[in-house]
């Protein structure tokens, strides 16, 4: 177990190192979180472990029975086929067992930055040039949503992110070093 007390917030656009570095995290001995959606699973995601892949219907049960900490809901529309409603979100009783989590800007908006659960949070946002980013979604050979259609919703979501301060830590290097960023943890 680990000597660190505090959560861990990662946010950054897609293909910014957001699970490289929550691996890295988990790597040291922090409990990683898992995010519930109802999106479907990319290849290389596994049930329990990347997500906690649920139905809308499911989801939706339990934003009823007031379970998240914070969620969203997304319409997409997939290269090829009909419009999906796609929900994201981390519960109550997730994030207090466990200690590393990845979200969106709107999901960390959710919780009160003054409030005591946001001063225990170590927030690290992950800002990588977005040619970068595109060319590793790209080698990911993601099927199941278009590489410009997460991109330029990324570009949307995080457009004034940095302005607003509501991060401890940002990384600006596309080589980073997961172990400085332990370090630097409170």
């Amino acid at each position: 177990m680990s000597e660190k007390t505090e959560k861990v917030i990662l946010l950054g656009p897609t293909g910014s190192g957001k699970d490289y570095l929550m691996r890295k995290l988990v790597e040291k001995n922090l409990e990683g979180g898992v995010k519930m959606t109802s999106r479907p699973a990319r290849k290389y995601e596994i049930q329990g472990v990347t997500y906690d892949f649920v139905t809308n219907e499911i989801f939706e049960e339990k934003i009823h029975n007031d379970e998240f900490l914070c969620y969203q809901r997304f319409e997409v529309t997939p290269e090829g086929r009909d419009p999906e409603i796609w929900y994201y979100g981390i519960t109550k009783e997730e994030f207090e067992r466990t200690q590393v989590f990845i979200m969106t800007p709107a999901e960390l908006k959710s919780i009160d930055i003054d409030s005591e659960l946001r001063k225990k949070c170590f927030v690290v946002y992950i800002d990588i040039e977005r040619s970068i980013r595109e060319s590793r979604v790209i080698k990911r050979n993601d099927q199941n949503d278009s590489v410009k259609r997460r991109m330029d919703a990324d570009d949307i979501d995080f457009a004034d992110f940095h302005k607003n301060g509501g991060y401890d830590l940002k990384i600006g290097d596309p080589e980073f070093n997961a172990d400085d960023i332990y370090d630097l943890m409170f």
